[in-house]
């Protein structure tokens, strides 16, 4: 039985990053035995939120009282740590599990979680499905391995409170109700929770829902009561870019043959078959781990072991007539690799510029029309205000917004989209459905968990599972 305690106390909160308020006078009380979501729109404040609760933004004015020793889980907070360098984005692939750098050995999963053995400890890591991983490179993890081991690090510190963000993007099917189900427990047992959530997909555990935007608080209450905003049907008329589009030159735009990736005694990849021409669409599914972040490295160029394989892109085998950067340049990609390894003191002006050279370097020089579409795009989306803010002060939402317009920029033939609708709200993925409906003459190839995601004009699934 629960005591009726206040956990958490907010007065008159407001909180700033940079010169921007992100969060204005808010007021709220959370008691013990509740479970709330906090859900909105991209920008909307929902990380900061979390972050102050945790004591990691300063507030001012106004007042946080916190009952319990909290943990807040964020799916970005790696990056100002393996920011981008030649070494980390590339190290990803090389061809062992556990790889060393300059003589010093890589962060292993063990090393990354503070793992110490014990019965509690081994379970958790057991139900995470990270045990046989603990001894691997932690940058080798799959996207949606490293969302489990960052669960995993909050939850073996023993908090009292967790503060998770948005914990189910990025997850296959089976883990997403299964981690639903542990917090469930966990909560019965005492953890208190308040997590950043879709409206659409409130967990069962949730009792009451905490709705933002603009910083300010628009419903608060049981979640029997709450009703989330209706997505607008109507939508604008996608931008028609000023930047030339260029012609897809190949018949085929990529065709691998009994594709086999190993790491050690590992196998990641075995005998896969797959073959896509010109202007078809393509989703890529599988379930965490079944290797689809390594099967696009080998298609786009990051991958060593690319070499080693027949593998054909654009009418040619890797390795014999053309570049790694002649692959690029026919690519628009984004990926939530990118996403974590990306410099954050860049404004979203840059970071989307960086798309022209097909590296994380801002050209020096950017066309006219590469300008003008920039600003199509993100007014497109409503983002016109983001242009000039660096973007390690953006939420994940934003973040993922302007990778996807940077993969967009230099208008190219084909498209490799990674999860590219992970942290958007359902607004900003209608939209981005739409506009990838708009380009008629173009190869995608779209990753994602979720089908509902996916856009009306995609024909065909490969489903990669072992």
């Amino acid at each position: 039985m629960y005591s009726p305690v206040d956990l958490v106390t907010l007065q008159n909160l407001s909180v700033r990053r940079s010169s921007q308020i992100v969060l204005s006078d808010l007021n709220l009380t959370i008691h013990a035995g509740e479970c709330w979501a906090v859900v909105g729109p991209i920008g909307s404040g929902k990380t900061s939120l979390l972050q102050a609760i945790a004591g990691q933004l300063a507030v001012m004015p106004g007042m946080i009282t916190r009952a319990l020793t909290a943990s807040f889980v964020s799916f970005k907070e790696e990056s100002s740590k393996f920011s981008y360098n030649g070494h980390f984005y590339q190290q990803r692939y090389h061809a062992t599990l556990s790889d060393s750098h300059e003589g010093k050995p890589a962060i292993t999963v063990r090393d990354y979680l503070r793992y110490t053995e014990s019965p509690e400890n081994t379970a958790l890591v057991r139900r995470l499905g990270l045990e046989p991983l603990l001894d691997s490179a932690f940058i080798k993890l799959s996207n949606g391995q490293t969302r489990k081991a960052r669960i995993g690090k909050a939850l073996l510190q023993h908090p009292q409170l967790l503060l998770l963000d948005n914990p189910f993007v990025g997850l296959d099917a089976t883990f997403r109700a299964d981690l639903s189900n542990w917090l469930s427990d966990l909560m019965i047992h005492g953890l208190a929770l308040i997590i950043a959530v879709e409206p659409d997909n409130l967990p069962p555990f949730i009792t009451h829902v905490l709705a933002l935007d603009k910083g300010r608080i628009t419903w608060a209450g049981i979640k029997e009561s709450f009703k989330p905003d209706p997505v607008q049907t109507e939508k604008p008329v996608a931008p028609r870019l000023a930047t030339p589009s260029k012609p897809a030159d190949f018949a085929e735009a990529f065709s691998i043959k009994d594709v086999h990736v190993r790491y050690g005694d590992q196998s990641i990849l075995e005998a896969i078959n797959w073959t896509v021409r010109a202007n078809e669409r393509w989703a890529l599914m599988g379930r965490n781990g079944a290797g689809k972040s390594i099967l696009l490295s080998l298609l786009y160029g990051d991958h060593p072991q690319a070499y080693a394989n027949d593998i054909r892109l654009f009418g040619h085998k890797r390795g014999r007539g053309e570049s790694i950067w002649d692959v690029k340049r026919r690519i628009g990609f984004v990926s939530p690799e990118l996403h974590l390894y990306f410099p954050q003191h860049l404004t979203v002006a840059q970071v989307a510029f960086t798309g022209l050279t097909d590296t994380l370097t801002v050209p020096a020089r950017v066309p006219a029309e590469a300008q003008t579409d920039l600003q199509q795009l993100l007014a497109y989306f409503g983002a016109e205000s983001l242009v000039n803010r660096p973007f390690g002060t953006l939420s994940v939402g934003e973040q993922r917004l302007a990778l996807l317009v940077r993969a967009l920029l230099k208008n190219p033939p084909m498209l490799i989209l990674d999860e590219p609708f992970q942290a958007l709200d359902k607004r900003s993925v209608a939209l981005a459905r739409h506009l990838l409906d708009s380009f008629t003459q173009k190869t995608i190839l779209f990753v994602t968990h979720d089908k509902r995601e996916l856009p009306d004009s995609i024909e065909q699934i490969f489903d990669l599972e072992k």
